[in-house]
């Protein structure tokens, strides 16, 4: 009796091994699905990081181009800005011999007025701002 008992757990041990073989080679199988899907997700995020790496060269370059744009403007404003300073100062100063003038002009008699044919007719003031400027000095 002791040899079929010892056969019997033998046997049970036997189909317990294999069905623990069968769990294990299972349990491989998956690992090794889940790793194809992990080298597809680890390519994917390689080229993501390759799309998002150009992508950022772009922007650099957009933005030094913005960056260049942008200085090249401030430098002209500044130009337009001093310029404007210019005439605002000259108009002051006009506008100051002018009341000086009239100031002085009431206390006196009216000047005496050249005949038509002598007076020189107005200059039309020029077209743009910037000629306008460069003839002022």
């Amino acid at each position: 009796m002791l040899p079929l008992a010892l056969d019997a757990v033998l046997a049970l041990l036997l189909v317990l091994s294999l069905a623990l073989g069968f769990k294990l080679h299972s349990a491989l199988r998956r690992l090794r699905n889940d790793n194809t899907d992990f080298d597809r997700l680890i390519g994917a995020l390689d080229g993501a990081t390759d799309r998002a790496r150009s992508v950022l060269e772009g922007l650099k370059g957009t933005a030094g181009a913005a960056g260049e744009r942008l200085s090249g403007d401030v430098g002209q404003a500044q130009r337009l800005l001093d310029d404007l300073r210019f005439v605002c100062e000259r108009g002051e100063r006009l506008a100051d011999r002018l009341a000086a003038q009239i100031e002085s002009g009431r206390g006196s008699p009216p000047p005496v007025r050249a005949p038509a044919a002598a007076r020189r007719p107005p200059v039309a003031p020029p077209a743009d701002l910037e000629h306008t400027l460069r003839t002022l000095r």
